[in-house]
């Protein structure tokens, strides 16, 4: 019997030292504030394969190579993710120097204008018939922020098992892992279709209980036309730390497409690795 009366004990106390659903959006909200500032100007070597079933045609798949880089545009408090691919099934990109000129030296004047340039260039040899400029893998970052969580219902979840194969994340100093579960509420969505309509998201985040790191994410899109799920895992790796709270970076990212309308279904897998930082100086010179 009091072994019994101490083993509830054990439980209650564990279950207090959990943080509740607003403490720990507060812990990833101030993170992810954090990671945005150490993110910008990242730059990382990203192999990206594409798998298209169904549909038109046979089976099909491709292979970029691209350095992925996150930067943020004048004006705008938020960062954006460009896919600068240079090999496409191991055949170079021929105007690559060409098209960096223009998307970044010979910017349009309009931020709005070279953001969706931007985008849609990034999203240049994308694979199937499904339009998509989001899979990036800091994407769902953006939900945590203190400039959009309000969009977003936040509950605690029990299904904690990472969607498409990727690995459950575990935090290195072994510290318990939650995962939060979002859902978007506002009736104008983050995420448009090309026709305007509306794309509502939903998904989870895996969470260090202690420090609300993001240590992976999930977004889903499901509508009558298309359901999209990509999901991402983030890691500290070798050369990506600097003095003060360790970073973590976007390692894997794994992504599924179904066309309702074609029966069509793209895969995807993303790694990321040699990471590095960027940095851009303004020199005057005189004649």
């Amino acid at each position: 019997m009091l072994m019994a009366v101490m083993v509830l004990v054990a439980l209650a106390v564990g279950r207090a030292q959990e943080p509740s659903v607003v403490d720990l959006l507060t812990r990833a909200t101030s993170y992810v504030e954090m990671l945005h500032t150490q993110l910008n100007g990242m730059v990382a070597e990203e192999r990206y394969e594409q798998r298209v079933r169904g549909g038109p045609g046979r089976a099909r798949r491709r292979v970029l190579q691209s350095d992925f880089l996150l930067f943020r545009p004048e004006g705008e408090q938020r960062y954006y993710g460009f896919r600068d691919v240079y090999e496409v099934d191991r055949r170079a990109v021929r105007d690559r120097d060409e098209r960096l000129a223009n998307l970044f030296l010979n910017a349009p004047a309009s931020t709005n204008r070279q953001i969706a340039t931007i985008r849609a260039e990034s999203a240049r040899y994308n694979l199937g018939n499904v339009a998509r400029n989001f899979n990036t893998p800091t994407y769902a970052l953006l939900f945590l922020r203190a400039s959009h969580k309000s969009r977003f219902a936040f509950e605690l979840v029990n299904d904690t098992s990472p969607p498409l194969g990727l690995d459950r994340p575990e935090p290195d100093d072994g510290a318990g892992v939650q995962v939060l579960g979002y859902r978007e509420t506002w009736p104008t969505t983050v995420l448009r279709g090309g026709d305007g309509r509306n794309m509502p998201t939903q998904g989870r985040f895996w969470l260090d209980s202690a420090t609300g790191r993001v240590l992976a994410t999930e977004l889903v899109v499901d509508d009558a036309a298309v359901k999209a799920v990509i999901a991402v895992r983030f890691e500290v790796v070798d050369g990506a730390g600097d003095e003060g709270p360790a970073r973590l970076v976007p390692v894997e990212m794994r992504e599924r497409y179904d066309n309702r309308e074609t029966v069509t279904r793209i895969d995807g897998t993303a790694t990321y690795s040699g990471f590095r930082w960027f940095s851009v100086e303004v020199v005057e010179t005189r004649p």
